[in-house]
């Protein structure tokens, strides 16, 4: 999933509003951070087959350490104590700190109906799972934005913007991400699991750039 967990990221700032939209950014999609990380160091794997699935080319065999859910799980408490941290003024750090460990490990939860069987539930266990929405792109697609939408949809309920040009920031970001998600299915593929890696790194930072200033943006008023 893409978008989708964007979709998370908006929501759940409905329920920490203190934590910045582009931490969130960061958080939903630790699991995939890690995961390009471990792929250029060679810890993890990936082949690029094309047509290895109806929406995406990716034969993920080996994520024990990023995308197994022990791991995820592990990671998830690890951005919760990160958070702990970096927020040690706010008067709802623990509650904060709860929501982005949520938010972590919601990147395995929605993964789950998208990947096929390449999720382990631990880093050993031989067990995998995965319910194969990738074979079939009307619906994969089809969930990515209905779970985008919702999250997107309850942050602007929530939060409404104090200005027009924060309401108008939100819904060209929204528009951006949206445009993105149709056409990832129809890229070509990428040279080689490296440049995958890095693209993917890329992505994350300059998303989770915009998301906190649209965030910004959405609670400046006009002067």
């Amino acid at each position: 999933m893409f978008i989708g967990h964007y979709g998370v990221s908006f929501a759940s700032k409905s329920v920490a509003p203190r934590v910045s939209l582009g931490a969130l950014f960061v958080a939903v999609q630790a699991l995939d951070v890690v995961f390009s990380v471990d792929l250029l160091d060679g810890v993890e794997k990936m082949r690029i087959v094309p047509h290895f699935t109806a929406y995406n080319p990716y034969d993920l065999y080996s994520m024990p350490w990023s995308h197994s859910l022990l791991a995820a799980a592990a990671w998830s408490i690890v951005g919760a104590i990160v958070w702990w941290f970096v927020a040690r003024a706010s008067p709802e750090r623990a509650k904060e700190s709860f929501v982005v460990g949520l938010a972590v490990l919601s990147h395995w939860v929605l993964d789950l109906p998208m990947h096929t069987r390449d999720l382990q539930l631990s880093p050993w266990s031989e067990t995998r799972v995965g319910l194969g929405l990738w074979n079939h792109r009307g619906a994969a697609l089809a969930a990515e934005v209905i779970v985008f939408l919702l999250g997107v949809a309850t942050y602007v309920r929530a939060l409404p913007a104090p200005s027009a040009r924060g309401r108008r920031t939100t819904w060209v970001f929204v528009a951006v991400l949206l445009a993105l998600a149709v056409a990832t299915p129809f890229l070509p593929d990428p040279p080689s699991t490296t440049m995958w890696a890095v693209q993917a790194l890329f992505a994350y930072v300059v998303l989770a750039v915009a998301a906190a200033r649209v965030d910004a943006a959405r609670r400046t008023k006009t002067a």
